[in-house]
């Protein structure tokens, strides 16, 4: 049913908050379009950078009308739904639709783990409550469960699931998920630092927490893969791992927001209980990303 090719660059949008951890809708728009004037393919909204497991129902349903009608027709919108509950990933998915989205991304349910049958399920309700594209999420490292390749074929066997984005860090896993599926789908990367080598492996795109910050790393290496320069593919890639080595050793989020912040783009402060970096924290971090002379 896939009518629209989810292929190329999507950022893992972060969410700016105020410090009484409202959205900051300015600065959110600011952040949208310093990555459309980059020629983003699309965005991934409420996600894991975005901050949506900590997100409000009502906050996350409003950052996605927001960045749905800022974007209009100038990349396409990937909205996170997924919730630790049917009921909610349910309302959010619907909402999507309902404000226009491309498609939505349903992570599996954490904190208390499904069985099999369990997590079949919630897919089947979800992916039938709308009829726009439904991808499936995996990050392992946060969920506590895996979706294996035989697990993620299960689901895909439902109609309206289009793929999957797999952050499982893990390419041989990826590989299989696209070896074994019943039906030709839609496979995303979600590790940063294996961009290269997935695309490699035939993913169709990559959903990027780190292309907030370098954006036009992400975008270059795409383009050169598809250009068949894989040299300098190679050499942006590691360009884009200088990068989160250089944000690396500070608390989530904030240092992703801070680099913004440093390029000139508001971005915000992280949901509590989240923090935002010290003053010397930013400081350690300038002088980081400076070194790597990417920038500035």
């Amino acid at each position: 049913m896939e009518k629209v090719k989810f292929q190329g660059i999507f950022p893992a949008l972060i969410t700016p908050f105020t410090r009484e951890g409202k959205v900051h809708l300015e600065e959110l728009l600011e952040v949208v379009l310093f990555h459309v004037e980059r020629r983003v393919n699309g965005f991934f909204v409420c996600g894991t950078v975005g901050e949506g497991p900590m997100m409000s129902i009502k906050q996350r349903k409003l950052v996605a009308e927001k960045v749905i009608r800022e974007v209009s027709d100038r990349a396409l919108v990937i909205v996170h739904a997924g919730t630790t509950n049917t009921e909610e990933t349910v309302e959010l998915a619907r909402h999507a639709e309902k404000s226009g989205a491309d498609a939505v991304g349903v992570v599996s349910p954490y904190y208390f783990k499904p069985d099999l049958d369990g997590i079949l399920e919630h897919y089947r309700i979800v992916s039938e409550s709308v009829r726009i594209p439904v991808f499936v999420y995996n990050i392992p490292h946060l969920t506590g469960f895996n979706l294996t390749p035989q697990i993620v074929m299960r689901i895909c066997e439902l109609p309206n699931i289009i793929g999957v984005k797999d952050s499982s860090r893990d390419l041989i896993q990826i590989r299989e998920i696209m070896e074994t599926a019943k039906k030709k789908i839609t496979v995303i990367n979600g590790s940063d630092n294996l961009t290269f080598a997935a695309l490699m492996m035939g993913v169709d795109g990559q959903i990027s927490g780190m292309a907030n910050v370098a954006p036009e790393l992400f975008v270059g290496l795409y383009k050169a893969y598809k250009d068949g320069n894989y040299a300098k593919a190679l050499k942006l890639q590691k360009d884009i791992n200088s990068v989160i080595r250089a944000l690396s050793g500070f608390p989530p989020i904030a240092p992703i927001k801070a680099a913004l912040e440093l390029r000139g783009i508001r971005a915000g402060l992280p949901k509590r209980p989240l923090r935002p970096l010290r003053p010397d924290e930013i400081d350690n971090l300038k002088e980081k990303l400076t070194a790597l002379n990417l920038f500035w």
